[in-house]
C-alpha cells in the first residue's frame, strides 16, 4: 500500500487560483522529474523493455492564450453573462487559440526527423501522434524504457525526465506513451456476479462467455418481495427487502420525473467514448430496445468512429477489450433509455493511444452536443497519473467548454480510494474543474409514478452462516453474520489533490475542500480549498441497479447463461442487472439531451459547461418536492439494508447494507455512539447539503428543464 504522496502537492499562493479552477496547478506543484509517471516508485522493475516493440507517443503543444480562453469560458458558462450560451465554432477555436501551425509543423519535421511514423495530427494541432521503437523512444528522448509490475500488469515506463530535443523543447509540453499509464485507464461499471470469465481464445476478442450470477430471489420495486431472517445481521432489522432485479428503462425515466415531459432528446448528439468497440453493439442495442418498447439505432441515429483494426485485437489485449464491451453496452442503453430521441455517437479508442484521442475526435469536430466516459484512474497523481499529462489533457475540455459541448465522466466505484493510494481523493478525469463528475447513488423506486427514496452510495457486505432459505424466499434459517461487514463499492468522489476549487465551488464546505483522509484515519490538511467532486449523481449501486443487455458466448450451464437467449450455436443475448458510476454518467447524459432539445426549441444554445448554473440552482429537501431542479439526497434515517441471494447455491446469502456501516465502537448500553455509521461511502459520508458522496444531489428532470429553458 502506498504511503501519502501529499508532499509533493504544494500550493504557491490563492493567486493561483483561476476564475473557473485551477488546471495549471501542476506548474506549481510538479516534483523536480518531469514527464515521468507517479507510479514507477511504487513498482518493482522486472526487465528492459523489447527495443523492436512498437510504441505509440503523442507530443502535446499548448493552446494560445489560456487566461483569456478560461475568461471567455466563465462567461459562456454563467447564466448572468450576456455571453452565456453563445460559443466558438471549432474553426472559430482553431482560430483564437490552437497552436500556431509553424510550431505544429516543426514537431512534425523533428519527429520524422527520429525516425518516428507521423500517425495523426488533429485539426487543432494540440498535439502530434507518431510511432516508433522502444530502441527509437530511448534514443530521441535519452530515457530508459522498463519493464515494471504494478497493479497485477507489467507496464512499460522511464524512470526520469526525457531530454526534449532543443528544435521542439520550447512548444512541445508533454510528451505521452514514454510510459503505460494509460493501460491503467478503467471502466466503472460493476456487474453482482462474482465470477471471473476465461477469455476466449483466437486472434481476436469476442464476447466473453456469460457469467451471470443472479439472486435466487430479487424485487421489481423496492421492498415488493422480502424475507425474515430469524437472527439478525448485527444492527440491520430481521425482515429485509430483495436486492432489486435491475430497473427497466421506463422504471429509471420515472424515477427521475423523465416520463413527465415532451422531451426525448430529439435533435441532440450525444458521445460515448470508450476504448476498444464492441463487434455486436447495434444488434445489442436493437435487440434491448425491442424487448423494452425504444426506438432502434439506424444510420440516421447512431454514428461509430473506430480506428483501423481495433475490432480485431486479441483478448489477451492489456487494457482488456471484453470488460470494455460490457462497458459500451451498459452507456448505449443508459443514454437511449434515458433519451431515446437522441443521436449517439461511439468513438473508440485503442489501448495503444496514450492520448484519449477517441474523445479528442469528438472534440475537436464538435461532432456532439453531450459526450459521456463511464472510466477513470482510481485516483490522480496519488494513483500515478502524472502531473503533465493532467495539464496537457485539461485543454481537451477547455475546448470542449469553449464551443459548448459537455463532458461528463464517472467519479468512481470504490469510495475515497484510500486504500489504494494512501489517501482520499477524486479520480482524473473527473477532477477537471471543466467537466461534470457523475456520482451514484441508491436507488429505492416504490411504484411506476416514480415515487422513490434515494441515499448516497457506499455500500458494506456480510455472508450469513448456516442459511436455509423457505421456497417462498420469505423466510431464512441462518445463525448469522460471519462478521465483520467489509467494503464493496461507494460513489467515487473527494477532493483533487492537483485542481484549486473553481468559483462555481465557492460554497462548498472547507471542510470536504481543504482536507483529505489518510488511510489510517489521519485527516490532513491540504493548504488551500480544492475541487471536490461528484457535481451531481444518479443510480448507481448495483444492487439497485439496471437492466441492460449485451452478446456474451454461450457458457453451457444453466446459471451462467440465466438470462440469456440464444441467436447462433455459440452466441447469446443476455440481459441482468448493472451498476457503477458507469450508469450514473450516460444517465446524466441523457438528461443533459433532454434539457438541451428544450434549450433547442426555445432557439437557445446548448447548456455547455454545466456546472456553473447547476450550482446556482436551489436544492429541494426530497422527492416530493416538484419545484426543485436538484433533490437534495440524504443518508438513510435508520439501518436500511437488502438480501441477495445466489441462484443454484441455496446455503450462501449476503446482507447488503444501503448508504452505512456497523459502527465499530458501539457498545449495547454501554456509550451513547449509534449502532449504525449512517451515510457511510468508506471515509466519506452523505450529508445535508453537497457532499462528496453525491455532489449537489439528484436532477429533477421537469423542473429542471424548466430552470435552463429560462436561462
Amino acid at each position: 500500500m502506498k504511503g501519502s504522496k501529499l508532499l509533493l502537492i504544494k500550493v504557491v499562493s490563492a493567486a493561483v487560483a483561476l476564475t473557473l479552477g485551477a488546471a495549471g496547478l501542476s506548474q506549481a506543484a510538479a516534483s523536480s522529474q518531469k514527464n515521468v509517471p507517479g507510479w514507477v516508485s511504487d513498482a518493482n522493475r522486472v526487465a528492459s523493455a523489447d527495443d523492436n516493440e512498437r510504441v505509440t507517443i503523442v507530443a502535446f503543444l499548448s493552446l494560445r492564450d489560456q487566461a483569456a480562453l478560461k475568461n471567455l469560458i466563465a462567461a459562456q458558462s454563467t447564466p448572468s453573462s450576456l455571453q452565456y450560451g453563445r460559443y466558438l465554432t471549432p474553426e472559430q477555436f482553431h482560430a483564437q487559440f490552437s497552436p500556431p501551425a509553424a510550431d505544429v509543423q516543426r514537431v512534425q519535421r523533428s519527429l520524422e526527423k527520429m525516425g518516428f511514423h507521423i500517425d495523426h495530427t488533429p485539426d487543432s494541432g494540440l498535439f502530434v501522434r507518431a510511432s516508433g521503437s522502444v530502441a527509437q523512444v530511448k534514443a530521441a528522448f535519452g530515457v530508459t524504457q522498463d519493464l515494471y509490475a504494478y497493479q497485477g500488469k507489467v507496464l512499460r515506463a522511464n524512470a526520469e525526465t526525457p531530454r526534449i530535443p532543443a528544435s521542439i523543447a520550447d512548444v512541445v509540453r508533454y510528451v505521452a506513451g514514454l510510459d503505460q499509464t494509460h493501460v491503467l485507464l478503467k471502466p466503472n461499471h460493476i456487474r453482482l456476479n462474482e465470477q471471473v470469465s476465461e477469455a476466449a481464445a483466437g486472434p481476436n476478442a469476442p464476447p466473453a462467455p456469460a457469467a451471470n450470477a443472479p439472486s435466487e430471489v430479487c424485487s421489481t420495486y423496492w421492498g415488493d418481495k422480502s424475507a425474515t431472517l430469524s437472527t439478525a445481521a448485527g444492527p440491520y432489522p430481521t425482515t429485509l427487502p430483495w436486492l432489486i432485479c435491475g430497473y427497466n428503462p421506463q422504471q429509471m425515466r420515472a424515477a427521475y420525473g423523465a416520463d413527465k415531459v415532451k422531451e426525448d432528446g430529439s435533435g441532440v448528439r450525444v458521445g460515448i467514448v470508450d476504448l476498444y468497440a464492441s463487434p455486436t453493439i447495434k444488434d445489442d442495442v436493437n435487440r434491448y430496445s425491442k424487448n423494452h418498447g425504444l426506438p432502434r439505432l439506424t444510420d440516421r441515429n447512431f454514428r461509430q468512429i473506430v480506428p483501423a483494426g481495433l475490432f480485431d485485437v486479441p483478448a489477451s489485449d492489456p487494457c482488456g477489450p471484453q470488460g470494455w464491451y460490457t462497458e459500451q453496452s451498459l452507456d448505449f442503453a443508459a443514454v437511449h433509455s434515458m433519451a431515446p430521441g437522441a443521436s449517439i455517437v461511439f468513438s473508440a479508442t485503442a489501448c495503444t493511444d496514450p492520448g484519449n484521442g477517441g474523445l479528442y475526435e469528438l472534440i475537436d469536430h464538435h461532432y456532439v452536443d453531450i459526450v459521456t466516459n463511464s472510466y477513470g484512474y482510481g485516483g490522480e497523481v496519488d494513483a500515478g497519473v502524472p502531473i503533465d499529462f493532467i495539464d496537457a489533457e485539461n485543454q481537451y475540455f477547455l475546448q470542449a467548454a469553449a464551443e459548448g459541448m459537455s463532458v461528463l465522466f464517472s467519479s468512481g466505484d470504490s469510495g475515497d480510494v484510500a486504500a489504494f493510494n494512501g489517501e482520499a481523493s477524486g479520480s482524473w478525469e473527473a477532477t477537471s474543474p471543466y467537466v461534470t463528475a457523475v456520482g451514484g447513488t441508491s436507488l429505492a423506486l416504490y411504484d411506476s409514478s416514480g415515487t422513490k427514496q434515494e441515499w448516497g452510495w457506499g455500500t458494506y457486505r456480510v455472508l450469513m452462516n448456516g442459511v436455509s432459505i423457505s421456497a417462498d424466499g420469505k423466510s431464512i434459517a441462518t445463525t448469522g453474520p460471519a462478521l465483520p461487514f467489509t467494503f464493496y463499492s461507494g460513489s467515487g468522489g473527494g477532493p483533487s489533490l492537483v485542481e484549486l476549487a473553481p468559483s462555481y465551488q465557492s460554497d462548498v464546505p472547507y471542510a470536504l475542500s481543504g482536507f483529505t483522509t489518510l488511510v489510517d484515519g489521519t485527516v490532513q490538511a491540504l493548504g488551500a480549498a480544492y475541487r471536490v467532486t461528484p457535481d451531481i449523481a444518479m443510480a448507481g449501486d448495483p444492487y439497485t441497479g439496471f437492466l441492460y443487455g449485451e452478446t456474451q458466448t454461450i457458457a453451457g450451464n444453466p446459471i451462467s447463461d440465466s438470462g440469456c437467449k440464444p441467436i447462433s450455436a455459440t452466441l447469446e443475448y443476455c440481459e441482468e442487472s448493472i451498476g457503477g458510476t458507469s450508469l450514473s454518467s450516460p444517465l446524466f447524459a441523457g438528461v443533459l439531451a433532454l434539457v438541451n432539445q428544450a434549450r433547442f426549441d426555445a432557439h437557445k444554445g446548448a447548456v455547455g459547461l454545466v456546472n456553473p448554473a447547476l450550482y446556482g440552482l436551489g436544492r429541494g429537501d426530497d422527492s416530493e418536492s416538484e419545484g426543485a431542479a436538484i433533490i437534495d439526497v440524504k443518508k438513510p434515517s435508520s439501518p436500511t439494508a437488502v438480501l441477495r441471494g445466489y441462484l443454484g447455491t441455496p446455503g450462501k446469502l449476503r446482507v447488503v447494507t444501503i448508504n452505512s456501516t456497523p459502527n465499530p465502537n458501539y457498545v449495547p448500553g454501554g456509550n451513547d455512539q449509534p449502532a449504525v455509521i449512517e451515510g457511510a461511502d468508506t471515509s466519506y459520508r452523505t450529508t445535508r447539503g453537497y457532499d462528496e458522496v453525491t455532489g449537489l444531489g439528484t436532477p429533477n428532470v421537469p423542473a429542471l428543464i424548466e430552470a435552463f429553458r429560462r436561462y
